[in-house]
């Protein structure tokens, strides 16, 4: 798969809908860098995380570090896989704000098994996202009240000489 087949499919959904996919990084245009596999990266946060799409099977992969996991199986289901999302993402609150987002959470994997069995498996991408954001350890810390600080005590003994000052008692 070149550079131009990868992109025709990219091209449709860039960069909107592309930034509903919930990934650190910024969705590229061609040419693509290949990594060391050969893969075209399609995304990259700059750092360790990034988007490939696999050029002999066309399978989108999310790489993090040593792990991998499957985006789409291939770029063709790609596109309606992140439609469904980004209507998920967009019509719901989301956990912290709406009770109902293990409900969200089914209907989506529902229709991600339809479209894309493979990447509805449990460790895959979308099920390994949607747990998270399901676990009741989650936390948007946008959400999470910053700290006040507590005002300084005035000791009332304002006037008293500092360590470097020094004075003469005559």
């Amino acid at each position: 798969m070149n550079d131009s087949q990868i992109w025709a499919v990219l091209e449709p959904m860039f960069p909107v809908a592309l930034d509903d996919v919930p990934l650190d990084g910024q969705w590229l245009k061609p040419p693509f860098a290949d990594d060391e596999r050969g893969r075209a990266i399609v995304c990259n946060d700059g750092d360790f995380q990034f988007v490939v799409v696999d050029r002999n099977s066309g399978a989108v992969l999310y790489v993090c570090e040593d792990d991998e996991s499957l985006i789409a199986s291939t770029l063709e289901t790609l596109a309606p896989i992140v439609a469904a999302w980004g209507s998920i993402d967009r019509d719901t609150a989301g956990p912290e704000d709406d009770e109902d987002f293990s409900a969200v959470k089914k209907s989506f994997q529902e229709q991600l098994q339809a479209l894309d069995p493979a990447a509805a498996a449990v460790n895959e991408f979308w099920s390994l996202y949607t747990d998270e954001l399901t676990n009741e350890d989650y936390v948007d810390f946008d959400e999470v009240p910053e700290e006040e600080e507590e005002p300084e005590m005035d000791s009332g003994d304002n006037d008293r000489p500092s360590a470097d000052e020094s004075y003469v008692v005559a």
